[in-house]
């Protein structure tokens, strides 16, 4: 018998009933622009995994130009907001759940990988961690018949040359055509955060702050981004995460581009309490057939 990792979010931050989230889903992918598809294959992409209702359109202008380039493995780098943990954490399952079916690992890279100094077998992280689930109807809506295998990693915020070492460790296990995909949402602003660093022109300093950190990104520059985030205390959950994605630099060549950005304080016209959302893709090598 299989051991599943159950939805926990259906229902609640994204549709429960299958049909229902694939029209969602599909409406999400029908935006993306395919003028802003960078050349090359898709080497790291960053969505964001706030409700569906907030970031899906964010999300769904990256995952709509994916739809060409399926990756065989998906390796997902996510924040683990539930518990400390002091290492990257993998689970031990076959496979996540969505109402739309179920998500495949690739068992023998997580086994290597928690073999590794920094990473480690952790379910009880993954159990209730909302960042990887949020994403996966979008994968499997994005090639609902190819099913790429994917990597379920929880990085916690470490030291430079801990997420370094495991950018490395990662980059060796990696095949030509996997995909790294980081899941993150950018600046969380208000009283409830505990990040009030400006208290005027709130949506315009907020853009200004998530700019600074989309750079680094789009540079590829992961010690830039960790200096970004100690110097500006910027609340991007998955800052540590896209640091170890970019741990030795985008590949030589490699083209990238800020697909859509946004923020629930646009939504909902109150900026006192605002997460920001952004979708970036950076590419290498031979263009997508």
């Amino acid at each position: 018998m299989k051991n599943i990792r159950s939805a926990t979010l259906s229902g609640t931050w994204y549709e429960a009933d299958p049909l229902i989230l694939a029209a969602s889903i599909d409406q999400f992918l029908e935006g993306a622009d395919p003028s802003q598809l960078p050349s090359g294959r898709p080497w790291m992409a960053v969505a964001p995994h706030a409700g569906h209702s907030y970031c899906g359109p964010v999300a769904g202008r990256l995952f709509g130009l994916l739809k060409n380039a399926c990756p065989k493995n998906i390796i997902i780098l996510a924040p683990n907001h539930r518990m400390v943990l002091n290492e990257i954490a993998l689970p031990d399952v076959d496979a996540f759940e969505t109402p739309l079916g179920q998500v495949p690992l690739n068992l023998e890279l997580v086994q290597k990988l928690a073999l590794q100094p920094g990473f480690s077998i952790n379910n009880e992280a993954h159990a209730e961690e909302h960042a990887i689930e949020i994403l996966l109807p979008f994968l499997q809506r994005t090639w609902p018949h190819q099913h790429p295998a994917i990597v379920p990693l929880l990085v916690p915020m470490d030291n430079p040359a801990n997420l370094k070492q495991a950018g490395r460790i990662l980059q060796n296990k990696l095949g030509d055509q996997d995909l790294l995909l980081v899941s993150s949402d950018f600046t969380h602003y208000g009283a409830s955060f505990g990040f009030v660093p400006f208290d005027d022109n709130i949506a315009e300093n907020v853009e200004r702050l998530d700019a600074g950190a989309i750079l680094k990104i789009l540079g590829g520059d992961a010690e830039g981004l960790l200096k970004y985030g100690r110097e500006t205390g910027i609340t991007m959950c998955g800052l540590a995460a896209c640091c170890v994605a970019m741990a030795d630099g985008p590949p030589t060549g490699y083209e990238a581009a800020l697909l859509d950005y946004g923020r629930s304080g646009d939504r909902d016209r109150n900026y006192e309490m605002s997460v920001s959302y952004a979708s970036l893709l950076l590419t290498q090598g031979n263009e997508v057939s």
